[in-house]
């Protein structure tokens, strides 16, 4: 995540909030001899409810700012498009 150092630490822990919750829920859906606590779901849900108090908390020009890196970024093994540099 070394493409998040420029963000506040609020934006930094939503983002590492979501890819953690992402990994959990792929591991959920594709390892089918798994077995989750209750305890283990609800921090889970907890931590996405943190996740989101600290997004709504960052300010709004860091919030648009990770929004078009987001949807923006430069990705590293994307095939090249035809006319683009």
């Amino acid at each position: 995540m070394q493409a998040m150092r420029g963000f506040p630490a609020e934006i930094q822990g939503f983002a590492k909030m979501f890819n953690d919750l992402q990994s959990a829920r792929h591991q959920a859906d594709y390892a089918l001899d798994g077995r989750y606590s209750k305890p283990d779901v609800l921090a889970k849900i907890d931590g996405a409810e943190a996740a989101i108090t600290w997004l709504e908390g960052a300010d709004l020009r860091q919030r648009r700012r990770f929004a078009a890196h987001v949807v923006f970024k430069r990705r590293v093994n994307a095939p090249a498009v035809p006319g683009r540099a």
